[in-house]
């Protein structure tokens, strides 16, 4: 409506105008019709300019209701016929040339056309003007105005009704869309996404923005509903642990066989809430983090590997069992994110520990393998443990999946679920097989080339 507005201020002051220049141009056309009239009957008599006014001239200067007409001629600024107090003006016109201008004469405001006639015969040249009060053109230009005001008015109003109800039906769809929205809403799963058939070409960037940010939703609530789940199965165990052995340890006296017993228990299921608890929380980042693109940075898998495994030297003496990294000496990098590929490594570091008997080996080495695409980089963790069945390859990687067996030093089924979870976002993949000799277990990290991967 501003646009509008504005338009309307700019064709008031241009339809002003041009009502202005026609009334004046009409009238004027009469005036010059009289004033060529009047100069075609002058003529010279015994050397003075005479006049004979025809009687359409008189015609031509009478045929208004309202306004008065007055004319003057003069030789030389001397009176020859007329109104004699007609006002001559400041300086002659060009000879043959019809000028116009306004004044006030007898109180009324005029237009005066004037025009220099020679007569060549006598060499005179005689000053010819006609005067018209304004009334009738000015009566016209306000005619003109008003139909000009009306029509713009009507115009305004039908184009304000036009405005108002292309508005409403163009946002019909939108406020459509807006109770489809709102529909979805409802109901307490997933949110489905927005159709985009029938919304309109303008509002699409928007429907796609908006399934997108749903997707991202309902992973998110998806996770969180998981990690819920998960959370009070899984707590539902040590929790139990620590309150029945809270109650032992009070009815035992301190430093008895029970009480020390009962202590011990405690300590083992703190550990294990402990390491549920920090899985748990990994394998949310993990589901949360996937919906998320992360830029990749070029990581040397030699160095984080090396260094990962240094980490654990500490774990690996306590269970007495060997630790040692084998891996080229150039620096290997591929574009990766380090956190990923460190945590999916230290879990099946520390699972080859935990899983592998006192006086065990666990080897883990890095090694790049040529490509179609280029060479592809590969990380493995091996120990002589007991291993796990070939039969159960598969259903290892499921969450919460565990092997019971005799000395088992407990754990949540999460690691290799983290694993899995961490390199498939890595775009790569995780594979079991036998150990040296069909002893114990090797777990094969495949990570895919990248630009610019390989041994720098």
């Amino acid at each position: 409506m501003v646009p509008m507005a504005a338009l309307a201020v700019l064709l008031g002051i241009g339809g002003t105008w041009f009502v202005g220049t026609f009334a004046t141009n009409a009238y004027d056309r009469v005036l010059a019709g009289a004033i060529l009239s009047i100069a075609e009957r002058l003529s010279v008599q015994d050397g003075q300019v005479t006049l004979d006014l025809p009687s359409a001239a008189f015609a031509m200067l009478s045929n208004t209701q309202r306004d008065s007409i007055f004319y003057s001629v003069t030789d030389d600024r001397a009176f020859v016929t007329g109104y004699p107090d007609l006002p001559l003006p400041e300086r002659m016109p060009p000879p043959e040339t019809l000028v116009y201008r306004d004044a006030v004469f007898r109180g009324q405001r005029v237009r005066i056309g004037a025009m220099l006639k020679p007569i060549y015969i006598t060499r005179h040249a005689a000053l010819v003007q006609v005067a018209e009060t304004t009334h009738d053109r000015d009566l016209l230009a306000r005619r003109m105005l008003l139909a000009l005001t009306a029509l713009g008015a009507t115009l305004a109003g039908i184009g304000s009704l036009l405005i108002w109800f292309s508005v409403r039906m163009g946002l019909a769809p939108l406020d459509d869309l807006r109770r489809e929205i709102e529909h979805r809403f409802h109901g307490q799963g997933p949110v489905p996404a927005v159709p985009v058939a029938g919304v309109p070409r303008e509002a699409l960037p928007f429907v796609e923005a908006l399934n997108e940010l749903l997707s991202q939703l309902n992973q998110a609530m998806t996770v969180l509903r998981r990690f819920t789940a998960d959370a009070s199965h899984q707590l539902r165990t040590p929790v139990a642990i620590l309150k029945t052995h809270l109650r032992l340890l009070d009815r035992q006296p301190p430093g008895s066989e029970g009480w020390r017993s009962s202590r011990a228990d405690i300590d083992g299921a703190v550990d294990r809430l402990d390491r549920l608890i920090t899985q748990l929380l990994t394998l949310v980042v993990s589901e949360e983090g996937a919906a998320r693109r992360v830029q990749a940075a070029e990581t040397d898998v030699v160095a984080l590997a090396r260094d990962t495994a240094l980490d654990l030297v500490g774990v690996a003496r306590q269970r007495r069992v060997t630790l040692s990294f084998d891996g080229p000496e150039a620096p290997v990098t591929i574009p990766a994110e380090p956190f990923l590929l460190e945590e999916a490594l230290r879990n099946l570091i520390d699972n080859a520990i935990r899983y592998n008997h006192s006086g065990g080996h666990v080897r883990v080495s890095v090694a790049t393998e040529a490509g179609p695409d280029g060479p592809s980089c590969r990380l493995e963790v091996e120990d002589d443990g007991p291993g796990i069945p070939e039969d159960q390859y598969g259903r290892v990687f499921e969450r919460f999946h565990r092997l019971e067996r005799p000395g088992d030093p407990g754990g949540s089924g999460l690691g290799l679920a983290i694993v899995q979870a961490f390199v498939a976002r890595l775009g790569g993949t995780v594979t079991l097989h036998p150990g040296a000799g069909g002893r114990g277990l090797r777990a094969r990290i495949s990570l895919p080339p990248g630009p610019g991967s390989g041994a720098a």
